[in-house]
């Protein structure tokens, strides 16, 4: 099974667009870690050389320690993307800097 790892990008530069981007993009991350998190301990389970065990367990903890970061943004975005898309807030975000009329 092959496992790329997520890359970030986006055609769009718009708020609501870069926001639902970055959340697509943590899931995806954080999916990403999940399998390789799996994958590590398999290996551990069929491995009983100690350096390779070191090895896997200090890969292990780096994925733990990459995974909570990740965690962390991923909920943040989908509170962003959550926001941004609700109806009092959504056209604040689509309103063209022309269209902005300031009286003073």
């Amino acid at each position: 099974m092959d496992c790329p790892k997520p890359v970030f990008s986006t055609s769009d530069t718009s708020v609501v667009s870069t926001v639902r981007e970055l959340h697509y993009y943590f899931r995806n991350l954080q999916a990403y870690y999940k399998v390789l998190k799996g994958r590590v301990i398999s290996k551990l389970e069929y491995n009983e050389d100690p350096e390779i065990v070191s090895d896997l367990n200090f890969q292990l903890c780096e994925i733990e320690r990459k995974l909570k970061y990740i965690h962390i943004l991923n909920n943040s975005a989908s509170t962003v993307n959550e926001v941004v898309h609700l109806i009092e807030i959504k056209d604040e975000f689509r309103l063209s800097q022309e269209t902005i009329k300031i009286k003073f």
